[in-house]
């Protein structure tokens, strides 16, 4: 049986890897065929960001709108947002946000780096009362910080006669 093992192992191509170089991606699997792509994706930036705060403690959520370079306080953390990005020709498409979140309690950063509008959880900010999560970029002050249709900031009160356990 470990011959049979080794056999294998020795047979697998050495060309069976993935290559990744910057905005150009090459991917090599055995025999197949190489899949390349050289497209990249344009990309603006915007002086501003919107982003949604949450209290889970006090079951509260703010919005907070950001500048670049400038710091904004949510309960005891510090924002600073560096760049926001969207997809070129289209501002109300996929915010990127790049940030800096220190916790002034601690003095300890809570995050740093990207956050994506439409997967949150990719890059989420670990803290155990409040949240952070990108809702969108803001080219100027006639932008709305809620678009009609989007999440409220108030809590979802249900009916009555249907309360959950």
């Amino acid at each position: 049986m470990r011959r049979l093992i080794a056999a294998i192992l020795l047979a697998t191509p050495a060309a069976a890897q993935t290559t990744i170089q910057g905005d150009d991606t090459v991917i090599r699997l055995g025999n197949a065929p190489v899949v390349e792509s050289r497209a990249r994706a344009a990309a603006s930036s915007a002086a501003q960001a919107v982003m949604r705060g949450l209290d889970k403690l006090a079951a509260t959520s703010d919005d907070i709108v950001l500048t670049v370079g400038e710091v904004a306080r949510f309960g005891p953390l510090s924002i600073t947002m560096h760049d926001c990005r969207y997809p070129k020709g289209n501002p109300s498409g996929d915010a990127f946000v790049s940030l800096s979140i220190v916790d002034n309690n601690t003095q300890k950063p809570v995050f740093e780096g990207w956050m994506v509008a439409s997967s949150p959880a990719l890059n989420a900010m670990d803290h155990p009362r409040y949240d952070v999560w990108a809702i969108r970029c803001k080219l100027d002050d006639r932008t709305p910080s809620v678009v009609a249709g989007e999440s409220s900031p108030l809590p979802i009160m249900r009916p009555e006669g249907l309360a959950g356990n």
